[in-house]
Order: structure tokens, then sequence, then C-alpha cells
């Protein structure tokens, strides 16, 4: 069978220039030309399928033509190069699981935080990691720190954006927070210092909206558990924290809705 570059373009979705760099990768013969026309033949056709095949496994295409040159891999190499994309596959579809169960729990939370915003609650809280840097800002100063935040906020929506007030604080501080459990699924680990573990336990909740004033009083979110906490006379047993959920930006202006939390004796 003779097929023409527009029906290759068509059926296996490749553009003209990409049959072209095939072509000068040596994957798939030039094109022959007849009565002006130039077509494929099946040998082609075949050979173009099993690259968009070894690409749907992430083989590079400079990889693929020199599989499939006069001295290319042997089919020993080729299962071994397969076996090894499928890890990848593997690995990629935990992280994507992982994703979807990080995606799942803001959604119920953020929807929960929606119908019963400012409400005040007992429920248990679980342990959580919260990075603070030494300056107190959301970049660190130091260099060093700046390592460990990168790897931190490159973990998200696992790490959320959140505001932690220890009982020796003044003030509470911008910081970043994880559950322990997820926290060693990514790689993180409190160290004492700008990593702290944050204990669980029975807590009182609210999920609280503000608007723009928390970045000048990030204390603003702790305000419907603090007021309930001193009418109920619960005191405060470890650090109050308070994650990001999400923004609603409707009505020209921004309601940021936090999921806080304050463990008590």
């Amino acid at each position: 069978m003779r097929y023409s570059i527009g029906d290759v373009s068509r059926v296996l979705g490749m553009t003209t220039s990409a049959l072209h760099f095939y072509e000068k990768e040596g994957i798939i013969d030039t094109p022959k030309v007849e009565s002006g026309w130039r077509y494929y033949q099946e040998a082609d056709i075949c050979r173009l399928i099993s690259a968009k095949k070894y690409r749907a496994m992430g083989v590079p295409v400079r990889d693929i033509a020199g599989q499939f040159s006069a001295d290319g891999m042997t089919g020993v190499q080729v299962i071994a190069r397969m076996k090894e994309k499928r890890d990848d596959a593997v690995r990629s579809a935990q992280q994507f699981a992982a994703l979807a169960q990080d995606i799942e729990y803001l959604i119920q939370r953020s929807e929960e935080g929606i119908s019963s915003e400012g409400a005040v609650d007992i429920r248990r809280a679980e342990e959580m990691i919260c990075f603070r840097s030494s300056s107190g800002s959301r970049i660190p100063l130091d260099k060093g720190e700046q390592a460990v935040a990168k790897r931190w906020i490159e973990a998200a929506p696992a790490v959320s954006l959140s505001i932690c007030r220890e009982l020796e604080d003044e003030h509470a501080a911008p910081s970043l927070i994880i559950s322990a459990k997820r926290a060693a699924d990514c790689g993180i680990e409190a160290d004492g210092c700008i990593a702290r573990h944050i204990p669980g336990g029975m807590a009182l909740h609210a999920v609280v909206a503000c608007g723009e004033e928390q970045y000048d009083d990030p204390d603003v979110i702790f305000r419907p558990i603090l007021a309930f906490a001193r009418e109920h006379r619960f005191v405060q047993k470890g650090t109050m924290w308070g994650s990001m959920l999400f923004v609603d930006c409707s009505g020209g202006a921004r309601r940021h809705y936090y999921d806080t939390y304050m463990t008590f004796a």
C-alpha cells in the first residue's frame, strides 16, 4: 500500500514538519514520488506507529532514531528500556494518586468551610510540620533557608500557605505547613528550628474568611477560636495554625479562607 502524506498526518496525528523531522532522524525513509505525489510505504507506517508507542513511553525522538538505525538496540536492550519506562510510569501514577488525594482534601475542607464559615467546633487536629523562616518573612533572607523553602513550595498542594502562632509568640507569623503523614512522602521532616513539629490532638476549629488585613495583622484568622476559648475557658496547649484553603475573588474583593486550629489542654 501507498499512503499520502496528508492521510498519514491526519490518522497518526503528526504534522508534516514532524514527519520531515522523523525523516531527518532516519526513523522513516524519504517519501517516494510518483506523478508528482509524495507517498509513504507500509514499512514507514509501521515505524511511525512504533515511534509513537515509544514516544508515549517518554523515550526521546533521538533515542528512538538510534534504536531504529542499522546499528540500533538489541531486543534485550529495548526490553530493558521498556522496564525503565514502566517503573517511571508507576512512580508517576503514585505521584498523581497522591496529588488527587491532596486536591480531594482541599475540596472537602473548602466545601465545608463555605457552609460553616466562622463557626467554631471541636475536632481532632492532625500532626503537622510548620516551616517558619528565621526572618519571619514568606521568603527567607538566609540562602540556606531559601533552598529549604523552595523544596517545601515544590511540594504544593500537600504544602499550604499558612499562619502559625506558638505559645511563646507575641504575634502570629506567615509560614508553610504540611501534615506529618504527607511530609514523609514529600521528603520533608522537622528539624526543630525552621521546620517544627506540631503535635495533633483535640482542638478548637473554625474556617475563617478574611481580607487583605491578614498581611498586616495575621492574628485576624484566629479571632473566632480565641473568642470561643475565652468564653468557654479553653486553654491553648500548643501551636495555633491555619492553612489557606482558597481565595474568593468575586465582588471586587479578595476573601482568603483559612482552616484554623488551636489544640487545648
